[in-house]
């Protein structure tokens, strides 16, 4: 009887041991930068409580080091805080279309924001404040060139976006290219199990949650990281990309394509080599009011480095070993976007962290590359208006090789939004589709209209013919997205949460390209 009881407790020791390794077993992979390796470190984050949620535990995507790093950073940003919660615009800048030939300078916009002395003393005082811990930041320290490593693709994702990240890290694969992929999430209400544990991982691409880096590192205080700011939309690109595993970094929104093998054609040759920064440019003339510049300590308005056209950030090739700097100054002005952001547009089309990146390069006197051939709007015709479904954005070598690093002074022109805005630019490749609008997320589209002519009640393309699909980009590559686009609505249909009460997606794809794209 006692040796039975003895193998009973036994029985039952193993089996709670069982149990509690089937529950807090790593869920995701890891990479050493090429991925596939075992895990992230097992502290455990918490979804947010409440009095009847039901506590649900996960292993932590974040490297204590790096959530160490970020909590300095965030009690800096937290300590300069501005005192103004808001800069009030007294009217909206008009939205004016950069000229479309490569290489301006920017003029002096008028300035729609009045501070007053003191406020702009305190402006002064407070990012003073926070550039004065970036000057002595020492980037070469082992403890900081250890938090990152190796190169790779960082995008942000959830909820509506999961989709086209999908079709975009398909289509990377497409180009030859092998890098890794880390897909930020918000927090864990965005996690799907299935996508991030199986789906993703099979792209070599893996879910990284971005709250688990602003909560504690193991052995710190419950306080937490976030020094008492809320991290929300604009915040998240630039964190995803100041937290991200790599050095070298292409961020690309979950809506931009990638039309070549970033390592062999973007990572290893000029201008990115040179500068560590390659950026793009938007539709719209810059609007930033020149006191932002007043406010930074810059002597004057940067007419000679800036071209016409505001920075456009669906995608951003970054080097955190030259530029962590500009990162931490961005992600400052993104955290006070209320402040910010309002200085950086005044109100004008786009308003948001588009600007905050290179301008946080320029106000520290860091080297940066702006591709200077215009970005080309692509789109499709109905009801006999146009209507801009993407952005081209161009090749940064095939660039800098025609162009070189000089500014062209010109002129601007007024152009309107319902209009194709760009060119083809000779000798220099498309490098991004940007379809932006609508987004190549399977479920919208069969959903919201985009794909029919209101008037002929007829399937349409939504970035231009044939013709022009081969003038532009040297093959049909509408059709081609479509391939994937169908793939993923198919296979996926009842795997993504936003789809799953969707009805006949996949019937609904295949009806569209066959009737679209069939002749091809």
């Amino acid at each position: 009887m006692r040796l039975k009881l003895q193998r009973l407790i036994f029985a039952s020791l193993l089996l709670c041991i069982a149990t509690l390794f089937f529950l807090y077993r790593p869920t995701q992979l890891s990479h050493n930068n090429g991925f596939l390796s075992p895990l992230f470190h097992s502290r455990e984050s918490r979804l947010p409580l409440s009095a009847s949620t039901v506590i649900v535990y996960h292993n932590s995507t974040a490297s204590q080091p790096v959530q160490r790093f970020w909590a300095t950073w965030a009690r800096y940003i937290a300590d300069a805080r501005p005192s103004m919660k808001r800069v009030t615009v007294d009217y909206a800048a008009n939205n004016v279309a950069a000229l479309d030939v490569a290489g301006a300078y920017r003029v002096r916009p008028i300035s729609h924001v009045a501070l007053t002395e003191s406020e702009m003393q305190s402006m002064k005082n407070s990012h003073s404040a926070f550039q004065s811990h970036l000057d002595n930041l020492d980037i070469q320290d082992d403890a900081i060139t250890s938090l990152f490593t190796g190169a790779g693709i960082v995008t942000v994702v959830g909820g509506e976006y999961f989709g086209p990240a999908i079709v975009g890290i398909k289509m990377l694969r497409k180009t030859g290219s092998t890098l890794p992929v880390e897909a930020f999430l918000p927090d864990w209400d965005e996690y799907e199990e299935e996508l991030c544990e199986q789906i993703l991982p099979n792209l070599n691409a893996r879910c990284m949650v971005l709250s688990d880096f602003l909560a504690p590192a193991e052995g710190e205080t419950e306080k937490g990281s976030d020094a008492g700011f809320k991290i929300t939309h604009y915040q998240l690109k630039g964190l995803a990309i100041l937290f991200s595993t790599f050095e070298n970094v292409l961020y690309l929104d979950s809506d931009s394509i990638p039309l070549v093998d970033p390592n062999k054609e973007l990572f290893t040759t000029e201008p990115y080599t040179a500068t560590g920064f390659v950026g793009w440019p938007d539709f719209w003339v810059g609007t930033e009011s020149p006191l932002f510049y007043e406010i930074t300590g810059m002597e004057k308005f940067p007419n000679d480095t800036l071209p016409p056209a505001s920075s456009e950030a669906g995608q951003l090739l970054v080097d955190k070993s030259k530029h962590l700097k500009t990162l931490l100054l961005a992600a400052y002005y993104n955290v006070w976007g209320g402040v910010y952001y309002p200085l950086l547009s005044q109100g004008a089309m786009g308003e948001g962290d588009k600007n905050t990146f290179e301008t946080a390069a320029l106000v520290l006197g860091l080297p940066f590359y702006r591709v200077k051939s215009p970005v080309m709007a692509i789109g499709r015709w109905t009801s006999g208006q146009f209507k801009g479904s993407g952005m081209v954005q161009f090749h940064p070598t095939d660039d800098m090789a025609k162009f070189g690093n000089g500014l062209v002074k010109s002129e601007l022109t007024k152009r309107q939004v319902d209009r194709p805005l760009g060119a083809v630019v000779e000798n220099v490749r498309p490098a991004f589709m940007h379809s932006n609008t609508p987004k190549m997320n399977a479920g919208h589209l069969v959903d919201e209209g985009d794909l029919v002519d209101s008037d002929k009640g007829e399937g349409l393309r939504l970035w231009g013919d044939v013709e022009q699909q081969n003038r532009v980009f040297g093959e049909d590559l509408e059709s081609k997205v479509w391939e994937v686009l169908v793939e993923v609505g198919c296979t996926f249909a009842g795997v993504i949460k936003e789809w799953k009460a969707r009805k006949d997606l996949c019937l609904r794809l295949k009806s569209h390209k066959h009737a679209v794209f069939a002749t091809n």
